[in-house]
């Protein structure tokens, strides 16, 4: 999920042309979205039973066959279930916990969850008509979707008698790519539907993961069998009889609810997935006469991915697809089925087809301008090529390969057709007049310079054919377009077996541009023999680039062992003799595992090998970027443990300015005699005995110019968050004068190692792994990480898994919560075994002042600098004819230069570029946070901005001046933020994220003199001090207090350190509107936190049983532990006995629920103490506990209680808050309790 995703994936609209939808599913929440995008012309066609929202927004329905059959629902709505179930892959939201009762359970989402979906209903339960279909697209491609996905097919016909050939041909034609289906007929030769070279033919294979059925008889004897069983007989056994025969004796059996396994084979296509050759084309390799021989050549651009000029195009996932149902129908449909479920498990290449267009979307939203060509080129030429041992119809049965969609948005070069290509090629294949206006709806016509050769079209794949015992030659003339590097050379590299010759003339491609163009030929020659009738081959355009991989191999061996050369010896197996130079990093000193250099095929092998975990990309996160400690009760002269200066904090992060005042190691002894780091020191950097480590990592290859390749900080990032946690103690701090005072961080004795994993481009996840391994081996006590991307499963998470580590060597990691609220579901970082950190004010806040010439003043929010004085400008409205953006076209004349200028929203390096003088901008969204500007800036209301503009428009020659900001005390702070992440937890609902918030607004901390207050190009201002916002900056505020606690309780555990913090953090104003999703246990509050009183602690043994209750298998469960730990009846827990230190519960709209949670709390306090429990709930919220008394009689001593929870809920609330306090008159230990529906009504 925490792909690299653009901002605009939310205006991409997905049309599905299908059974309809339902609509109510938690798959198409649309909480968090904007209204659809301005390009949206369609409708929702709501009868009394139907609604559309801001996610699903559009639905319509064709019904061409006259009256509507009984039992049919005469709305888009779905009664199939087949619909939903294609709409949720491709795009539907994401939803923690989804399963078929109990099978396949984790987290359900699509390829594009930001993505609108419009719905268009053509298919019913006695199947799809041509003309609703005709009809569909034709209202689709007037409504404006980006992308048309239809998993429907029939028998293959030639393209003008083909209504979805021509309905994707005018898709085409308006700039949108049709993903099909390739059909379910498989394994039969020549079975392959939609095999236009327009559209994209999709086939379908297996993912990892497979169901198996055991029958257990009565005897003991166990035979296994494939099905998805979701009945549980339990223990109870059956007659069993052999059909309609009777047997002697009594003969008894039982039939297993279904178990899941990891299928190691996956990917392999499913029997069931239609084969080629193309049966309407031939050498567009989708199938010719009988007894026909084909030769394949894969075309190929960047990274050694493989296509093919043939159909189907590609594979994609379409086993055991779990994905969203309709509630209208049961799983399988049956009279005499009575399960009505929310998610479902199908396959068919139905399931495969909505991937491919899910990741059709995901490239469209990052090249919005790419034909509907150049998608599917950049699609098939970075699939990875599939084992032809495992399907033996190869290049027939999975085309290019298997979908890489993160590749595909950077193929290097693309294989790019329009219009008249196509009609070249039916001109080719002997189209008539009459049938080419079938297909183009025009009067397109056929002459010498249009009647090209199939051979000829700019398909990304290759086909050949001959004849029984013939040889075969043929020329294919191709061009492709440069959209990698501005300047790059490929190399052809070629792929054949001695019966098949092919050359490539020229074999070197260089391109000076983006968007140049380069020629090519192929000359392919084959020679058949008798033992095959096809023949794969395949070119490459290699420019040399690899991708990076993480190799992870559980925990470390124990005693002495040589991690480098165990992986060297790895590597050689799979890349020869030059292994040293793939080999990126090993880690060994806490975990084992190396990052490498791999291509597809490389990284297949080496997953493979004994000992190897998983083999996973190097993916990319993002940075979640002192008055603030004294808001929180927490001034430098509270009580301070001795040993303060014995605790290391590892700052994962941009690296440090190690000359600033913030680290200066005056005082400071020699680093504590546990420290085992080191000082990665270039001639650059130099550490001291504060900064008493550190060191870099960069596993994507050569440092980018304008990068440091040190430990040193050259973006500021990580130099705050570092004197946030821990900086000495500065006096008459300020940003040019702005929050001027004391800066210092939470526990200025304490010492600071650092560990650069994160540059310009984001932090990538095999850095971050392995600062973790560095940093548990050299020694720290408490790691801070102001890092994140999108949710993921805990497996799946480089930060979970580390953090896991972290955890079972007794150190905590604080993360940042994220910066993507207020929208539902943002929160990241969401383990238990970590700290999640929302953001929230300080009791100061910074206001900018707009001066107008006829005196009129408006305030807005931004931290403003610069000085104007009294002098005024003239000032104009920005932007364009249909928004306010100010673009660079509209900044970059002589209107604007000299002037300041209204807009809604601007860039600022060409503000600056451009001799902007300064920028107001209208924007009701930024009222809690305010952000620093290169050129003078406001941030204003829409109403002032209209105010300003009416101004504008009265006045002959209107001026403006922008004034320096002043700071204002913020009465209502502490509030959280709008950009910080919320909660319900996306992976775990019923765990409550966040955990807590802290100050993370407007924060005055350290800078690197590397870089200037914004770092935009033209921004003069080097400053030791600067204000920033974001959960980056609430981080370390909770990593400081963590450390605190940990000064003075060396031998607590991270969750009793967690526990402390969490119980002792005071609550917040439900002003705060989506309460404990905002702020979890509440504001952080430093002080009480070394006397929690009680704490809810957990070890390693508690989280294993928590993952094996959420049904981790022993792979995955591997996957984050990195031992060999195992589910068992013994181990299998539910997330509601974790003993943490708040408690959720989660229904559907409309339904109660009732949850038993079962704690333990130790006693840290007083050695003889008695605790009451305090309820305090809504009446929608019943909370009881048993035993309401806890009596200790020492210290470390252990009770248990159990708290029964109910929640109704009701039409006017989402979600209820409570608490449960253990109070003794002297602590009181507070546990935010929360239930909530999962599907807000809206």
């Amino acid at each position: 999920m925490n792909v690299t995703r653009t901002t605009t994936e939310s205006d991409i609209i997905i049309g599905m042309l299908d059974t309809g939808i339902w609509p109510e599913s938690e798959s198409f929440n649309d909480e968090g979205f904007g209204p659809p995008p301005a390009k949206w012309k369609g409708i929702c066609q709501e009868p009394s039973n139907f609604t559309c929202n801001n996610k699903v927004i559009g639905a319509r329905y064709y019904h061409s066959q006259g009256k509507i059959d009984p039992g049919e629902i005469a709305s888009p709505r779905d009664s199939e279930g087949h619909g939903i179930h294609t709409a949720s892959t491709a795009a539907g939201d994401i939803v923690s916990k989804a399963s078929l009762l109990g099978l396949g359970s984790g987290t359900a989402r699509g390829d594009v969850p930001s993505a609108r979906i419009a719905v268009y209903k053509i298919c019913w339960s006695i199947g799809c008509w041509d003309a609703d279909i005709l009809a569909a697209f034709d209202d689709a491609i007037a409504d404006g979707v980006d992308i048309i996905s239809l998993s429907v097919g029939g028998w293959p016909t030639v393209y003008f008698e083909d209504s979805i050939a021509i309905g994707a041909f005018h898709s085409m034609k308006n700039g949108i790519l049709t993903s099909n289906s390739a059909g379910n007929l498989g394994p039969s030769r020549k079975s392959v539907s939609n095999c236009s070279p327009w559209s994209l033919s999709v086939a379908a294979s297996t993912i990892d993961r497979k169901f198996v059925t055991q029958v257990k008889l009565g005897n003991g004897a166990i035979y296994e069998g494939i099905s998805i069983n979701t009945f549980d007989h339990g223990n109870f056994m059956y007659p069993i009889i052999n059909g309609g025969e009777t047997s002697e004796g009594e003969p008894t059996a039982s039939i297993l609810k279904s178990v899941e396994y990891k299928d190691e084979l996956a990917p392999y296509i499913i029997s069931f997935s239609s084969r080629g050759p193309n049966p309407v084309t031939s050498d567009i390799l989708k199938v010719i006469e009988n007894f026909s021989i084909f030769f394949f050549i894969y075309s190929f651009s960047v990274i050694k991915f493989y296509s093919c000029h043939l159909q189907p195009d590609l594979t994609a996932p379409g086993v055991d697809i779990l994905a969203a149902w309709s509630e209208a129908t049961t799983v399988t449909g049956s009279p005499w089925d009575k399960r009505v479920v929310p998610y479902n498990i199908v396959s068919g290449t139905s399931m495969s087809c909505p991937h491919v267009s899910g990741a059709a979307a995901y490239v469209k939203s990052f090249h919005p301008t790419w034909s509907p060509a150049a998608i599917k080129s950049a699609l098939m030429t970075t699939a990875y090529p599939m084992n032809a041992a495992a399907n033996t119809e190869a290049e027939f049965a999975y085309g290019s390969g298997h979908i890489n969609p993160v590749k595909a948005i950077d193929p290097g070069l693309v294989y790019d057709a329009e219009e008249i290509d196509y009609v070249k090629f039916l001109c080719g294949q002997g189209y008539n007049a009459t049938q080419l206006k079938l297909v183009t709806g025009d009067t397109s016509a056929c002459s010498e310079e249009t009647n090209g050769t199939v051979w000829d079209l700019n398909y990304p794949s290759f086909a050949l054919s001959t004849l029984f015992g013939k040889s075969a030659s043929g020329v294919f003339n191709r061009t492709v377009t440069s959209v990698g590097s501005s300047s790059s050379t490929y190399k052809a590299i070629i792929n054949a077996p001695s019966t098949l010759s092919i050359k490539v003339e020229p074999s070197v491609l260089t391109f000076n541009s983006l968007g140049e163009k380069q020629s090519f030929v192929v000359t392919v020659e084959a020679t058949f023999n008798e033992s095959a009738k096809f023949f794969s081959g395949a070119l490459v355009w290699d420019d040399g680039v690899h991708q990076v991989y993480i190799v992870y191999m559980g925990d470390r061996p124990k005693g002495e062992f040589s991690p480098s050369a165990l992986h060297l010896t790895m590597l050689k197996q799979v890349v020869g003799s030059g292994a040293q130079d793939y080999l990126l990093h090993s880690y060994h000193r806490s975990f084992n595992g190396f990052v490498a250099k791999l291509t597809e095929e490389e990284k297949q092998k080496v997953a493979g090998m004994k000992g190897v975990v998983s083999v996973f990309p190097n993916q990319k996160n993002k940075l979640l970027t002192t008055r603030s400690w004294d808001f929180m009760g927490f001034p430098m002269n509270v009580t301070r443990s001795t040993t303060e200066s014995d605790i290391i904090i590892g700052m994962l992060d941009t690296g440090i300015w190690p000359e600033s005042e913030s680290f200066n190691d005056e005082g400071f002894g020699p680093p504590p005699a546990k420290w085992k780091g080191i000082c990665q020191e270039p001639s650059n950097f130099t550490c001291n005995n504060k900064v008493i480590g550190a060191r870099y990592y960069h596993s994507q290859g050569k440092v980018d110019p304008g990068e440091i390749p040190s430990p040193r900080d050259s973006e500021g990032h990580g130099t705050h968050t570092a004197s946030t946690a821990a900086g000495h103690v500065v006096s008459k701090a300020s940003l040019l004068g702005l929050g001027s005072g004391t800066a210092r961080g939470g526990v200025p004795s304490a010492r600071i190692a650092v560990y650069k994993i994160c540059w310009f481009i984001g932090c990538w996840d095999a850095d971050i792994l392995a600062a973790f391994d560095d940093a548990i081996a050299d020694g720290v006590d408490i790691i801070s990480l102001s890092a994140g991307g999108w949710p993921r499963d805990y497996f799946e998470d480089a930060i979970a898994i580390g953090a896991f580590h972290a955890m079972k060597n007794g150190i905590l990691t604080s993360n940042a919560a994220g910066n993507e609220g207020p929208s539902r579901k943002s929160v990241s970082n969401c383990s238990p075994w970590s700290l999640s950190v929302a953001a929230s004010t300080i009791d100061r806040k910074f206001v900018t002042q707009v001066k107008l010439g006829n005196g009129a003043i408006y305030e807005g929010v931004s931290v403003n600098t610069f000085d104007l004085g009294n002098f005024t400008y003239p000032i104009i409205r920005g932007g364009g004819k249909s928004d306010g953006y100010c673009s660079i076209d509209t900044l970059n004349t002589t209107s604007a230069r000299g002037k300041i200028v209204v807009c809604d929203g601007f860039s600022e390096e060409d503000a600056v570029s451009f001799g902007v003088a300064g920028v107001v901008t209208e924007n009701d969204n930024i009222k809690d946070a305010a952000s620093t500007y290169a050129l003078p800036e406001s941030s204003i209301s829409y109403s002032n901005g209209t105010d300003i503009v009416k101004y504008l428009n009265s006045t002959r020659k209107p001026t403006a001046t922008i004034l320096k900001s002043i700071e204002y005390k913020d009465k209502l702070a502490p509030y959280v933020v709008s950009f910080s992440s919320r909660g319900p937890n996306p992976i775990t609902s019923d765990i409550l994220k966040p955990d807590l918030t802290a100050p993370g607004a407007d924060i005055l901390a350290a800078w690197s003199e590397a870089t200037t207050v914004t770092g935009v190009p033209g921004d003069k201002r080097v400053v030791a001090y600067n204000i920033v916002s974001g959960t980056s900056m609430s981080c370390p505020h909770a990593s400081g207090a963590a450390a605190y606690v940990k000064s003075f309780h060396p031998k607590w555990s991270p969750a009793a350190i967690k526990s402390a913090i969490m119980t002792t953090a005071y609550p917040m104003s439900a002003a705060n509107k989506e309460a404990e999703f905002a702020y979890g246990s509440g504001h952080i509050n430093p002080v009480k936190a070394i006397d929690p009183g009680l704490v809810y602690d957990a070890e390693e043994i508690d989280y294993v049983k928590f993952l094996c209750g959420q049904g981790y298998n022993a792979t995955q469960l591997k996957l984050v532990t990195g031992d060999n730990s195992a589910c068992s009846e013994k181990t299998n827990g539910t997330v509601w006995d974790l003993n943490y230190p708040s408690f959720a519960l989660s229904t559907l709209y409309g339904k109660s629920v009732t949850r038993v949670f079962h704690r333990t709390v130790t006693n840290v306090g007083s050695s003889s103490s008695s605790y009451k429990a305090i309820i305090k709930a809504p009446s929608a919220l019943s909370i009881k506990v048993e035993p309401s008394v806890l009596s200790f009689k020492s210290l470390r001593e252990k009770q248990s209680f159990v708290v029964t929870v109910e929640v109704t809920p009701s039409e006017s609330a989402n979600s209820y808050s409570g608490a449960l306090i253990w109070d003794d008159g002297v602590h009181r230990v507070r546990s935010p309790i929360i239930g909530f529906v999962t599907n807000p009504k809206k």
